[in-house]
Formats: structure tokens, sequence, C-alpha cells
């Protein structure tokens, strides 16, 4: 009695596997491989259904001996052409990882670039702002002398001091540059407001950004890689587009940042994204999709730009 309750609860786990083994169908992509693999599951379910009939019907036994044996033929067939196919999956998957390393490679080209790019920018912010102040700060100290007269060493203290102020002003545009200060203690929607704001001082262009956005704080990987996306794309609107009008606009919907980014500019050939130096297209993109986002951008000329990214958060 023991032994054909076993043999029955072992049909219902096969009746199981071969229903889970079926369910996954279109998880797999209904590969062929599976299909077969599965159909030998059922197949053998069906092949136990055979033998355990006679415990029913045994006049039947013989008959249902021979259809057995045909059904175990067929699934020893099934089995080994599913086995074949599987190799394929095999194949798929190192040519899958193939392409992880390459993206992996490419990705880490792309940061090193932008880090590259970023420090000959900082240099160059350096050595052309700051370092003028300098000497000038340095000129003017050599230029006091209790030999002047009041009014010269006071004409000389003035511009000291407007030159000091100006050496300040440019340090913390640098630093703002590099770390973002309002980024880091408020967040991304004050960070790029205030970024705008300094933008907007350039004659006959115009910003208009909207967003959804409040005083929500995100990964802070998050919140630099949307920054300086959407920094990179209105610096290369001022210095390539010839744009007098920008339409930014930042939402916030089900876990995923949407930006939609466009100017009136002269638009550019999307294809040679030579507009794009400094960070670039390439590394624009690699930056949201290392957050699993992605940017893409149209253009023609004449008829100005469009970017769309999205980031998960």
């Amino acid at each position: 009695m023991l032994s054909i309750i076993s043999e029955y609860i072992s049909l219902a786990l096969q009746v199981a596997a071969a229903v889970i083994a079926i369910s996954l169908f279109k998880r797999t992509k209904f590969n062929v491989s599976w299909i077969l693999i599965s159909s030998g599951f059922l197949l053998m379910t069906l092949s136990r259904v055979f033998e355990l009939w006679p415990t029913i019907e045994p006049e039947r036994a013989e008959q249902m001996v021979v259809i057995q044996r045909w059904l175990d033929f067929v699934i020893s067939l099934v089995l080994l052409v599913g086995v074949f196919y599987i190799r394929k999956i095999f194949l798929f998957m190192r040519r899958l990882d193939e392409l992880r390393s390459e993206t992996g490679k490419r990705v880490l080209s792309a940061v090193i670039r932008t880090e590259e790019q970023e420090r000959k920018r900082f240099a160059k912010e350096l050595h052309d702002g700051l370092g003028p102040l300098l000497s000038v700060i340095k000129m003017l100290v050599s230029g006091m002398d209790e030999k002047n007269s009041n009014e010269v060493n006071g004409k000389i203290k003035q511009n000291l001091r407007l030159a000091v102020d100006e050496a300040i002003a440019n340090v913390r545009n640098v630093s703002a540059n590099i770390s973002p200060h309002l980024l880091n203690n408020f967040g991304l929607k004050d960070s790029i407001e205030a970024f705008i704001k300094r933008m907007g001082q350039a004659e006959h262009f115009h910003i208009q950004f909207t967003t959804n956005l409040e005083k929500q704080r995100f990964n802070y990987n998050v919140e630099v890689i949307v920054y300086r996306v959407i920094c990179e794309l209105i610096n290369n609107t001022l210095k390539h587009a010839a744009a007098t009008e920008v339409t930014i606009s930042l939402q916030l919907e089900n876990e995923v940042l949407y930006l939609e980014y466009t100017d009136n500019g002269v638009g550019f050939d999307v294809a040679s994204v030579g507009r794009f130096g400094g960070m670039g297209l390439d590394n624009m993109r690699y930056r949201l999709q290392s957050g699993n986002g992605n940017i893409e951008i149209t253009s023609e000329h004449g008829h100005g730009m469009r970017a769309n990214a999205y980031i998960h958060i």
C-alpha cells in the first residue's frame, strides 16, 4: 500500500515540475531548448501515468507497456535534442559576458576621459582666472610704499581690496564647478536653479526651468549625474548653439527622473556629435547608464536640439 501511495506522490511531483517548467516559457522567451526539456518533463509525467494505469485496469497492462516504451523513446529523443540546443544558451551567455566586459571598459574609459577633461578645465580656470588676479595682487602689494602719498596708497588699497574680492569670487566659482556645495547641502532643484541663475546673466539668453521636485533628496550619484548632464547641455548650448531660448523640464514620476531639454539654436548633426566637447554625448550616456538611465538627442540644422534623458532613483 505504501509503495502505491509513494508512486502517486511521485506522479504529483512530476506534474508540478512539468507545470512550473511550462510556466517559464514566456520568461525564457520561448527558448527552443527549454521548450524541449519542458516537453520531456511533460512526457515523463505521461509515461508515469501509463506505468500506473495497470493498477486501475490490469487487463490493459500489455498495451500500456507498449505505449510506455514508445513514450520512453520519444522522451529520450526530445531530451537529447534539448540538451543539444542548450549549447546555444551557453554561447549566448558567453557573448553576454563579453558584451558586459566591453561595456564596462567603455564606461571606465568614458569616466577617465571625463575626469581628465575636468582636470584640464580646472587647470585652465586657475590659470586664466585666479592666476592673473594673484599677479595683480602681488603687483599692488609691491607698489605700496611709505614714500607714496596717502592718496596713492589709498587707491592701491582700494584696488587691492577689489582684486582680493574678485579672487575670492573666482575661487568660489571654481569650487562650485568641482563640487557644488548647493548640491551637497540643498539638493538637486536648488543647485540647478542656482546654476541657471548664473548662466542667465548672459545677454539675450533665457532659460525656462520647470520641475515637480521640491526638497526631495536622492542618492548622491543620481544628483551629481543629473546636475552634470544639465550643466553640460547648457554649456554646450552657450558655446555652440547661438540660442536665445532654453527650456528644461525635470519631472519625478514613479521613481524615475525624466529630463527634457530643448534649445532654439542652430542645430547640428547628431551622428557627428562634434558639438559635444568636454563630457561629450557618449560620456553623458555612460554616466546615465551607470544609474540605470539613458539619453537620446535629436537635432537638425537650423531647428535647434532636443535631449530626452531619464534615470532611475
